[in-house]
């Protein structure tokens, strides 16, 4: 921003020896808005009142009473300054105050040096207002930037000086929201600049509201749906505009002082793109007015387009779905198929046959581990979420058991948080990813058919009847469980369709001594795995309120428990949970971490093999040559194959009895392409397989 303190300053001080008692003065108040404008502005660049004054409002430069000049050129003094938000943040809202003689005309026009490259030099459209000369202070109340750009579809002057973007309604307040969906985040989500709606909804959701008079649930947002839509700014391809968008949203005035939190969203028919990431580690939020406003635009998931340049790699994904195929709910016989989803691929915007790559995982010959070896170009360091994904063949699921298929989401890993890797960036070399158990279910949480346990849960509601918002009235409200993990749900005869599974009929915590302890009972059967992931929930059917827990980012978005095992590995018949405290603000919920998985998330177990070893080859990545060792500790049978990623045997090194030893072999890839091959050692009780690369 210039500095013009010094020309202030000695303008100031000859006028107020001149003109001292002369003329008589008045006061100059001036409000704008720059939401109106199809770009992105923010409190650091410069916006200027220029024109021209004196008795006909014609004198350019022109110097005020109080000192200031006001001028069609860049020596106008007359700056606005950003009114900062509650918090200290940026805001639209730009005010100035300045004195003027009685006499004075004043024509004027906003100008912006942040736009002059943009938007016509940066002027706003004709015509130019004026303040006629008179008596008395002027305030011009608020002002919306007026581009000579189209706007929304409106080119040049929208209106009068006090025009508005929305509609003034009784008894709303109106509320403009707006983001701009540059950025990897955004492209991550699938965003696409050249799609527009229904294809591509640009929209806002959020939490309701509780009316204070009744309790009832209002307000324009809703998590559920997208109720705001969210318009593009310019039709310009080549404008900022047309990436950015925006749209009104009303609420009703009885609403003021009110916390509303929300997310912008990107949708592609049902699929929904949240807003997520380190960027934005929360809901965003704000605290209803009491008259019209708007909230500063914002970067979609606070992601600014990168200044790192991006470079290429592959990632490659790991998951074991043994348990899932021990107790019979994922079966690839039945064409049930396995993905990966995340920041990287827009979750699920490439299930499509030209980004099969970007997400779906092939099966490793011989096992039960699945893997993907994703393409990538990012700037090295990007972090991104990610969940694997259980599509089951709807068809033939409900041919097989009668009932549709639970939602296939992982939801059981730490508490239900998505999982996340940085990207290394490395194009010679692919970032292989530790291996995970879907669901972090391993063999070792797995409950047979004919295992049963009956578990014991028992809650405190203090935090509950201190609510203002629901509190809880033991006379009325029922208390229960709300289940997290879909899949799991399916398996004890719930519906798992989507993750509203709450269990009002099935879990009905009681005080019978009236101590403020709830308890109940509810019984887990085989075959299923011995993760507990829920909420505790009160109020009735029609109206309940739940335990927040965290979001998407942070451990404890649901409570985690572990059935525990007796000493001979069989489940306890009676598991008592720890007596809980009800708690509904936001944070973490407690959990516990699987006994049988490891920080690397490998599972401990007593069953490794010890009578046979595979080692990494060397070097990798390689061309074309590369060594591979292994050892038995017995005599044995011993194959050693190698596959593709799509399942193919390439190669055979080894078929044959050996007897105990360490075996290097070399492996020759000069007939194969580059890429990610699997080499697997098999004897007739144990098999390992790991991963290498081939770079030409």
């Amino acid at each position: 921003m210039k500095t013009k303190t010094f020309l202030r300053l000695g303008l100031l001080l000859c006028c107020m020896f001149a003109v001292a008692g002369v003329q008589a003065q008045r006061t100059v108040t001036m409000r704008l808005n720059m939401a109106s404008v199809p770009d992105t502005t923010n409190a650091m660049g410069l916006i200027e009142v220029r024109g021209a004054g004196g008795e006909d409002g014609s004198v350019a430069p022109y110097t005020l009473v109080d000192g200031n000049v006001i001028d069609w050129s860049d020596a106008s003094t007359l700056e606005p300054v950003n009114e900062k938000g509650p918090n200290g943040e940026d805001s639209d809202y730009w005010s100035l105050s300045f004195m003027i003689n009685e006499s004075d005309s004043l024509v004027h026009k906003f100008y912006s040096d942040q736009l002059q490259n943009s938007l016509s030099a940066g002027w706003e459209a004709d015509p130019n207002p004026a303040i006629a000369p008179g008596t008395g202070d002027v305030d011009l109340g608020l002002h919306f930037f007026e581009a000579q750009v189209p706007w929304h579809g409106v080119d040049g002057r929208r209106g009068d000086y006090n025009w508005l973007p929305w509609e003034p309604k009784m008894d709303s307040v109106a509320v403009w929201y707006r983001v701009a969906m540059f950025g990897q985040l955004s492209e991550d989500k699938g965003y696409d600049p050249m799609m527009a709606a229904p294809d591509q909804i640009i929209g806002v959701r959020g939490a309701p509201i509780v009316n204070a008079n009744d309790t009832t649930m209002v307000g324009p947002l809703d998590w559920g749906a997208a109720q705001v839509m969210l318009n593009r700014e310019s039709m310009d391809e080549s404008a900022a505009g047309y990436n950015i968008y925006s749209g009104v949203a009303y609420y009703p005035a009885s609403l003021a002082g009110m916390q509303q939190e929300y997310k912008f969203v990107l949708e592609h028919g049902n699929n929904v793109g949240w807003e997520d990431g380190p960027a934005i580690p929360s809901n965003r939020s704000f605290t209803v007015p009491a008259s019209d406003t708007t909230l500063h635009w914002a970067y979609y998931g606070n992601t600014a387009p990168s200044k790192v340049e991006p470079v290429s790699g592959q990632v490659v994904f790991g998951v074991d779905m043994s348990a899932f195929e021990t107790i019979g709910i994922f079966d690839t016989a039945r064409r049930d198929t396995l993905w990966v989803f995340g920041d990287f691929n827009g979750w699920q915007g490439c299930r499509d046959e030209q980004r099969l790559e970007e997400c779906y995982m092939f099966k490793e010959p011989g096992g039960t581990n699945f893997a993907a070896a994703v393409p990538l170009t990012r700037p090295a360091g990007w972090t991104s979420g990610y969940k694997y994904f259980l599509d089951f063949n709807d068809t033939e699921f409900q041919a097989q058991f009668g009932v549709a298929p639970p939602s296939g989401w992982e939801e059981g890993h730490r508490t239900g948080i998505n999982r996340q890797f940085d990207f290394a960036g490395d194009p010679n070399a692919a970032q292989i990813l530790s291996l995970s158990y879907f669901n972090d279910a391993t063999p070792m949480n797995v409950m047979m058919d004919g295992e049963e346990t009956e578990v014991m849960f028992s809650v405190t509601m203090q935090q509950a009847i201190d609510s203002q918002a629901q509190p809880f009235d033991p006379a009325v409200d029922s208390v229960s469980i709300h289940l997290g993990d879909p899949i799991w749900a399916y398996t004890q005869g719930e519906d798992g369709t989507d993750h509203d599974i709450p269990l009002w009929d099935e879990v009905l915590l009681t005080d019978p001594d009236g101590d403020g302890t709830y308890t109940g009972t509810y019984m887990v059967s085989g075959p299923s795995y011995n993760i507990l992931t829920y909420r505790y929930m009160y109020g009735g059917k029609s109206m309940s309120a739940q335990e927040m827990g965290s979001d998407t980012r942070v451990p404890g978005r649901n409570r985690v428990h572990f059935i525990p095992k007796n000493a001979d590995g069989t489940f306890q018949a009676v598991y008592e949970l720890p007596v809980h405290e009800f708690n509904l603000m936001a944070g973490p919920l407690p959990y516990d971490e699987n006994p049988y998985i490891t920080n690397t998330g490998i599972e401990q177990s007593e069953e490794v093999p010890t009578n046979i070893w595979l080692g990494e080859n060397y070097p990798n990545p390689f061309n074309p040559t590369t060594t591979i060792e292994y050892g038995l500790e017995q005599q044995s049978h011993v194959k050693l194959h190698i596959y593709d990623m799509l399942g193919r045997r390439v190669a055979t090194l080894v078929d044959g009895l050996q007897q105990a030893a360490t075996y290097t072999v070399n492996f020759d890839a000069s007939r194969l392409a580059s890429g990610i091959y699997l080499y697997r050692l098999e004897t007739p009780h144990h098999s390992f397989t790991k991963r290498m690369m081939l770079i030409k």
